[in-house]
């Protein structure tokens, strides 16, 4: 029997949103379209706005200003119940005196559907959910991960169009909560429901959104694919939060044989194939992850450095290196016996590997 919740999936589209607590501004100006069956992360520090924007498409919070459209509908005016829209907490809201199996039934029961049909939905849900076993238990004989799947199962069993997730995994310990985050994304890829996730952790958006809307003090920084946030960050914000990089200050000028190249405070040069998003000559920072940086003799288009401390991690050596300027930098290397291995004291060349994108930003 195919399942009652399998529904085409349905754009979402959020038009100049904007909200304020009590004269202060919450979330300002954001617009984002999510098509349909996609999952997208809302990703920021605490207070970035993420969790109210996920409210205003819940319908638990009237913004201040723009619309929200699911599917073809505007929704502004709709009550939570009556926008399609579901959404699993981070506590989970079970209720305590409620079996599994009758709370992932109640939001049916409260619907009208009569129990024979609301109970059969029911124990489809906690089987797609993997508890079909625990529909007699309360909520109280369940581990945390467990709570987590009837509440999946119950926000599902009503047929949301679209699914929303307020850091779903935060209660969670680490091997469980990447457990869980493979069931979510399996669920959604199954059912192809168009699911808004919000979190504050950067690898749980990486590994599991197909995009990703950085948030930073109530704005979008950016909204683009995990590789392409991680690559070619939009703003300075974006590349030093997510992710790790090093800050590199000088000022760029366009090369003689193309390119650009940046003469860095504390003597050196680095070479870029491109500089983007600034390509204006002056003052800039460069954006550099440490696996994009390549260690050599010094030469004319390399930064002078010092190594400064070597640690080997799993497969790979990183290394401290410290600049002219009194800055250090980590450099991420390959642990093989191809690559010459530095020691402690060492002088060596810092630049850029061939092809290896860094973020130019004014500086």
């Amino acid at each position: 029997m195919q399942s009652p919740v399998r529904a085409p999936g349905v754009d979402v589209v959020l038009d100049q949103i904007h909200h304020r607590y009590a004269g202060a501004t919450a979330v300002e100006s954001v617009s984002l379209a999510i098509p349909a069956g996609e999952l997208v992360a809302l990703l920021g520090p605490s207070g970035c706005g993420k969790t109210t924007l996920l409210r205003v498409v819940a319908g638990l919070l009237r913004q201040t200003g723009g619309t929200v459209r699911i599917g073809t509908e505007i929704v502004d005016a709709l009550p939570t119940n009556e926008r399609g829209a579901g959404i699993v907490f981070q506590n989970y809201a079970l209720f305590p005196h409620m079996t599994v199996e009758a709370n992932v039934a109640y939001g049916l029961r409260a619907r009208g559907v009569d129990a024979a049909a609301a109970r059969a939905t029911a124990l489809e849900m906690l089987s797609m959910v993997r508890m079909a076993d625990y529909g007699k238990r309360y909520p109280r004989e369940l581990s945390g991960g467990q709570q987590q799947r009837v509440a999946l199962a119950r926000t599902l069993a009503v047929r949301p169009r679209v699914l929303l997730l307020d850091e779903p995994f935060a209660a969670l310990d680490k091997n469980l909560r990447l457990d869980m985050q493979i069931e979510i994304k399996r669920i959604q890829r199954e059912l192809g429901i168009t699911t808004l996730l919000v979190t504050h952790d950067q690898d749980e958006a990486m590994s599991m959104a197909d995009r990703i809307a950085v948030m930073h003090a109530g704005r979008v920084e950016q909204f683009d694919t995990p590789e392409a946030i991680y690559d070619r960050p939009a703003t300075l914000f974006v590349a030093t939060f997510i992710g790790t990089a090093n800050l590199l200050a000088g000022r760029l000028a366009a090369g003689d044989q193309g390119g650009f190249s940046v003469a860095c405070e504390g003597g050196g040069a680095l070479a870029l194939e491109r500089a983007a998003p600034c390509s204006r000559s002056g003052a800039v920072v460069v954006a550099a992850r440490p696996e994009h940086l390549a260690l050599a003799a010094p030469s004319e288009y390399t930064l002078p450095a010092t190594v400064e401390m070597v640690l080997p991690l799993g497969p790979s050596l990183v290394y401290e290196l410290l600049l002219g300027n009194g800055r250090t930098v980590k450099v991420t290397q390959p642990r093989n016996a191809e690559l010459h291995r530095y020691a402690a004291g060492d002088r060596v060349g810092l630049s850029l590997r061939p092809g290896s994108p860094a973020g130019v930003f004014a500086g």
